[in-house]
């Protein structure tokens, strides 16, 4: 299964290119293995892996636009700092470790070095730097420290590691799009500790992931995946077990808190509401700082549709089952 060093991706359909990455730990991948992605869970990444992909997969609206923008951003990167940008087309594979491939961007072209970038037998590129390209939402803006260092988000941080790790490359270029319209560049040289960390989480995960174990789920989303129905009538005694008695105490008391600030600001709306009075809008210094404007909506009448047309519900209904957590009384 993983016996080829570098998989063509210029003439892959997006569904090929899917497959080829259920064969090894990618780039996107590795962050959530080492528990630092904002997205995905080392649970998700099992399930990408193990999921039978058959036709073409949807892209969402973010990864689209990453797409597009990828170009432009190439490009923009390429100008301000007068070098030359390649694509290289393949997904490249680790002989060392063959769970790992990495599908870069870009890398830079390094005239003393070679006039193009190849990839060698060994994953090893013909050039000393990589380029990565990145679109943010201006909202994620303070996650992106002073340009030129290389403070950036750890899951971008941890990619290009990766990529560095096994293509050889001592330095690593990050280009991102903020907002649309603010363009940023950072460098991050390469950490050969930190590689030889996410290697072994990654060895890890894929010896796991062969043996047909799956990771733990870290989130309500995999908790709910995995444990879809709770067993009629059965139960779990936490009388002995210290740990279990502590994260239901901690729980409890967070709902009591979250009780006690909910009464605190419904008090403090009504008082809020007091001051509009019958006006619609508060002022202070000149400035509107709150506003409480008459609201129209229209809503269906269940109760009424049900009662006068009952064989018409019953054509629309849809049953749904989830689980719910409540505190016994």
């Amino acid at each position: 299964m993983l016996h080829t060093l570098q998989t063509p991706t210029k003439e892959m359909t997006h569904t090929d290119w899917l497959k080829a990455r259920q064969t090894g730990i990618g780039g996107s991948d590795i962050a959530a293995i080492m528990g630092v992605s904002p997205y995905k869970t080392a649970y998700d990444i099992y399930l990408d892996k193990v999921v039978n992909i058959d036709g073409e997969q949807e892209i969402n609206e973010a990864a689209y636009w990453g797409n597009v923008l990828e170009d432009v951003v190439a490009k923009e990167y390429a100008k301000r700092n007068d070098v030359k940008v390649q694509r290289v087309n393949y997904i490249i594979r680790s002989p060392e470790y063959p769970f790992a491939i990495a599908n870069i961007d870009r890398a830079v072209v390094n005239p003393e070095i070679s006039g193009s970038v190849r990839v060698s037998a060994d994953s090893t590129l013909s050039t000393d730097r990589l380029l990565e390209i990145k679109t943010s939402s201006a909202y994620l803006s303070n996650n992106w420290g002073d340009e030129n260092t290389d403070v950036v988000p750890d899951h971008y941080l941890l990619q290009c590691q990766w990529y560095m790790g096994i293509t050889k490359t001592p330095k690593c270029d990050l280009a991102v799009l903020i907002g649309g319209n603010k363009y940023q560049q950072y460098t991050i040289d390469f950490d050969a500790e930190l590689f030889t960390q996410m290697i072994e989480a990654a060895r890890d995960f894929w010896l796991d992931l062969e043996n047909g174990i799956c990771p733990d789920p870290t989130s309500i989303k995999n908790i709910r995946h995995k444990y879809k129905k709770a067993e009629p009538g059965t139960s779990i005694d936490i009388s002995e077990d210290e740990q279990a008695i502590e994260i239901v105490s901690k729980f409890l008391d967070l709902k009591d808190a979250e009780k006690d600030l909910n009464s605190k600001l419904d008090e403090a709306k009504n008082e809020i509401a007091l001051l509009f009075k019958d006006k619609e809008s508060l002022v202070l210094d000149g400035k509107s700082i709150m506003t409480y404007k008459n609201q129209v909506s229209n809503r269906l009448d269940s109760t009424k549709l049900k009662k006068d047309m009952p064989e018409i519900v019953a054509q629309y209904m849809k049953q749904s089952q989830s689980r719910v957590l409540r505190v016994a009384a």
